[in-house]
C-alpha cells in the first residue's frame, strides 16, 4: 500500500472495535461484490479453521506473524511465544494496541529490514500481498533472508481454478491473480492485485528460492496449509 492510499480496511477495523459494524464491501472485476464480514479479523480460537489451527500447532520460536490484521492471532500466539505482528495499515496497528498485542510493526513486510525469526506466518492467504505471480520469487527470497538458518514459512493459500468453470481462464496473467477494491462507507480504496497460489506454481517458485515445500494440510475447498523451508 501507498503511504498516501487510504487505509479503508484499516478504518473499517477501528470501526468495528468500536461498535460500529458496517458493511465492508470488496468489488472485484469477475462478478459480483462480496461482503467482507470484519468480524473475521477478531476470531477467538475455536472460530480458526482448521487451517489456521494447524499452522498455529506448527509455530515454534520467534514468531513475525505477517499481515496481522487486528492481530487476533498474534493475541493468541503471544501467550506462548516471542511473537510480533507486522501490518502496513496504521488503523490495524491501532486496534491491535487496543486487542493487547504487546510487539506490533507498522510496515510492508518488504520493506523490513530486522532481525531473523524462526517462523514467519502469513495466514488468511497471507502470501496474497505479493500481488502478482512476477513478484513471487522475489517475495519468497525476501521471506527467505528474515529466518533463522532452521526457520520456516507456514503460509495457507488455495487453487482458484473453480473461479473458471464457466469462463476461460485468463490468458495474458496467471489465473490465481485477482483484482479487488474495497468499498466501505461510500469511500472506494485503489484497485489492488491479490495473489491465490496453487501448490505446484508455489513448489515451482519456492525452488527458484531455494526453499522446499511441506503441505501440511489439504481442506476439500482446495485450500492448503504450506510450510517452506531452506534447503539444506
Amino acid at each position: 500500500m501507498s503511504h498516501n492510499a487510504k487505509d479503508i480496511l484499516g478504518e473499517a477495523l477501528v470501526d468495528y472495535y468500536n461498535g460500529v459494524d458496517q458493511s465492508l464491501m470488496v468489488n472485484n472485476k469477475y462478478g459480483d461484490p462480496e461482503e467482507m464480514p470484519i468480524e473475521v479479523f477478531f476470531r477467538d480460537k475455536e472460530d480458526l479453521t482448521d487451517l489456521e489451527k494447524t499452522a498455529i500447532l506448527h509455530c515454534k520460536g520467534t514468531i513475525l506473524d505477517v499481515g496481522s490484521g487486528a492481530g487476533a492471532i498474534t493475541v493468541m500466539l503471544q501467550e506462548n511465544f516471542d511473537t510480533t505482528a507486522i501490518e502496513s495499515s496504521e488503523g490495524a496497528c491501532q486496534v491491535m494496541k487496543e486487542l493487547g498485542v504487546r510487539n506490533g510493526i507498522t510496515s510492508n513486510v518488504f520493506d523490513y529490514q530486522g532481525e531473523n525469526y524462526d517462523t514467519l506466518l502469513l495466514l488468511m492467504n497471507g502470501i496474497g500481498i505479493v500481488g502478482e505471480l512476477n513478484n513471487l520469487d522475489m517475495a519468497l527470497r525476501h521471506f527467505s533472508s528474515m529466518l533463522s538458518d532452521d526457520g520456516q514459512i507456514l503460509l495457507d493459500s488455495s487453487d482458484i481454478s473453480y473461479l473458471y468453470e464457466d469462463v476461460a481462464k485468463p490468458v495474458n496473467k496467471y489465473f490465481g491473480q485477482l483484482s479487488y477494491q474495497y468499498d466501505y462507507k461510500d469511500q472506494q480504496g485503489e484497485w489492488f492485485e491479490w495473489l491465490y497460489v496453487d501448490i505446484n506454481t508455489l513448489k515451482e517458485h519456492a525452488e527458484k528460492a531455494g526453499l522446499q515445500v511441506e503441505i501440511l494440510l489439504e481442506d476439500d475447498a482446495d485450500q492448503y496449509l504450506a510450510r517452506l523451508t531452506k534447503k539444506k
